[in-house]
């Protein structure tokens, strides 16, 4: 038995140096004729160790369930905080609306204000130029054309007008001749000043038109 095991050991040790022999051959033929290389070499040494070649990327990890889950949360909390911030823009935009409009409605109340007002003081003052009229009307009936003239010559065109209308016929009619025919008030009444633009008409002119009226 002995003898055996002693046989089998030097029967595997030849074989193992025929083996190692053929190995070293064929390596020293693919040597020869450039087919490995001390880089391949490295590179197969480095593969069976279970190490990555050099210059190939290592392989991506698998994701873990767990990171990708908590990517997936984060993911659907911005979403959400995402939609709240929407409709407080949406509430907030509806609010400016309805500031500019009750803004635009007090605006437009206050110039139908302003123009209720303005009529109003046209008014009072209509009836207090109305009632000086009234009130001065005798006087100017029994004053003299010129005298009349020289009394209302200060006033508005609009105003002489309504102070002749207010007189007699025949007292309007001696208040107009004196402006026509009158020296002393063709100065200011049948003359255009010398600065005014051509087609100006004078002050006779413009109370006769107002008297056509």
């Amino acid at each position: 038995m002995k003898n055996f095991i002693v046989w089998l050991l030097k029967a595997y040790a030849v074989i193992a140096a025929y083996a190692v022999a053929i190995l070293v051959a064929v390596v020293l033929v693919l040597m020869g004729n450039g087919a490995l290389t001390g880089e391949r070499v490295r590179t197969a040494f480095q593969t069976l160790r279970g190490k990555p070649a050099p210059g190939e990327p290592p392989a991506p990890a698998p994701k873990s369930t767990d990171a990708v889950s908590e990517r997936e949360q984060i993911l659907e909390k911005r979403t959400q905080e995402l939609q709240v911030l929407e409709e407080r823009i949406t509430v907030r935009l509806a609010l400016m609306r309805a500031e500019q409009e009750t803004l635009e409605k007090k605006r437009q109340e206050a110039i139908a204000s302003a123009a209720d007002a303005k009529k109003a003081q046209e008014d009072l003052a209509q009836v207090r130029s109305d009632a000086e009229l009234a009130a001065n009307v005798p006087i100017l009936s029994r004053m003299e054309a010129p005298g009349i003239v020289s009394v209302l010559k200060a006033g508005d065109d609009a105003r002489f007008v309504r102070t002749l209308r207010a007189l007699r016929p025949s007292k309007a009619a001696d208040v107009i001749e004196a402006l026509r025919t009158d020296p002393q008030f063709e100065e200011e009444f049948r003359r255009v000043p010398p600065d005014a633009p051509p087609g100006t008409k004078t002050r006779f002119e413009r109370l006769s038109d107002e008297l056509k009226k």
